[in-house]
């Protein structure tokens, strides 16, 4: 376990991801098939999109290849698709830009409205750009018809959108409102006409859910399962659901439980800290959360039990990403401001190889 090179960073990191890729671990640069090269993506609130590069099986050979200063914070990152060298990102001030790091420059592709873009996902099977925004609208871009990017188009949603993940062409999306909506990306995209993104027809697309989420405060952070048939959501107050598409499935198997909180002393009672992050491990389906409690837990879903927990890490865990065959976890520990705390611990990226038994399923390990 090691924090990943490079300078500091200026501020909170707010998104990790890995660049996707084919068949392997990352990309052989040597020919050795022995360590392969992956990619990641880090964001930060000091405004810059940073890129590493890491070794599968090497996990101390870590590297920084460039940081691009964007201007504004920026609170979310991808890569597009498979390309290493390009990105999107999601600042604060509403703007998506695409990074270019093969030239160190970016480009302005467009903008939401009113307030920050709190998530971007890059949908292969559209092969458009979604955002999502405060302004309460999720929006497409097509990054090929001009220099710029243009807007595909725009869904409406009643609360502010909060966080997002995209897999398989699904879209999960938890709102301000307290409400979780999933859309299939083609029906998204699907009627447009003309070059301001407004569809032919005036209906709004038939979201696959739209329904209350199951907990009572707001969600923090949302995944898909990698089977595609579900979700899970964490929220502010400690506590994580798991939950279905399908609306008879979900009666019968969705639950919810509590996790990262801590007991003190008699006088102080219970500490519930917020779970910040949520992630698939892409091979096995189980999943990590990181919470402000500073500790990354791993579960088996199905199972309903906790399969490990980490060692405390310095400070709060904001971001993390399952490598695409999910030999190491990126973890963001930057302090979060849960707590008062005089001397804030050095914001960093850690990467953790996964062991199998972090990340194997109860019902794979006694069969």
């Amino acid at each position: 376990m090691r924090g990943a090179g490079g300078a500091a960073f200026g501020d909170g990191v707010s998104a990790v991801r890995f660049c996707a890729v084919g068949a392997g671990e990352g990309r052989d640069d040597d020919d050795d098939g022995m360590a392969r090269r992956l990619t990641l993506l880090v964001t930060s609130w000091d405004g810059t999109a940073r890129r590493y590069a890491c070794r599968a099986r090497e996990i101390g050979d870590v590297k920084s290849l460039n940081s691009i200063d964007l201007g504004a914070p920026a609170l979310c990152g991808t890569f597009v698709g498979t390309d290493e060298d390009a990105a999107c990102v999601g600042c604060l001030d509403g703007s998506v830009r695409f990074v270019d790091f093969k030239t160190g420059g970016f480009r302005v592709v467009g903008a939401h409205d009113d307030g920050a873009v709190s998530a971007v996902e890059y949908d292969d099977a559209t092969k458009k750009l979604f955002t999502f925004g405060w302004d309460r609208t999720i929006r497409a871009w097509d990054l090929t018809k001009d220099e710029r990017g243009r807007a595909v188009s725009t869904t409406k949603t009643a609360g502010k959108c909060y966080a997002a993940d995209l897999r398989d062409g699904k879209i999960f999306v938890a709102t301000s409102d307290g409400q979780v909506l999933a859309y299939e990306t083609r029906d998204l995209v699907r009627g447009v006409d003309g070059d301001d993104g407004r569809r032919a027809s005036e209906a709004p697309p038939r979201p696959l859910i739209n329904r209350r989420s199951s907990m009572r405060f707001q969600t923090r952070a949302i995944a898909a399962n990698i089977r595609g048939d579900g979700f899970v959501a964490a929220s502010v107050e400690g506590r994580v659901a798991v939950e279905f598409i399908r609306d008879e499935e979900n009666d019968k198997r969705k639950y919810a439980f509590k996790c990262h909180r801590k007991t003190d002393d008699a006088s102080v009672g219970e500490i519930v800290y917020p779970v910040h992050a949520v992630a698939f491990h892409p091979v096995h389906g189980t999943f990590a959360t990181g919470g402000g409690d500073g500790y990354v837990n791993f579960w088996d879903g199905d199972a309903k039990k906790r399969l490990f927990q980490s060692p405390r890490y310095p400070t709060s865990i904001s971001a993390l990403a399952f490598s695409p065959c999910g030999s190491l976890l990126a973890i963001a520990s930057s302090y979060a401001h849960e707590e008062r705390e005089n001397n804030k611990p050095e914001d960093r990226v850690f990467l953790r190889e996964t062991r199998a038994e972090e990340v194997t399923p109860k019902s794979a390990k006694t069969s």
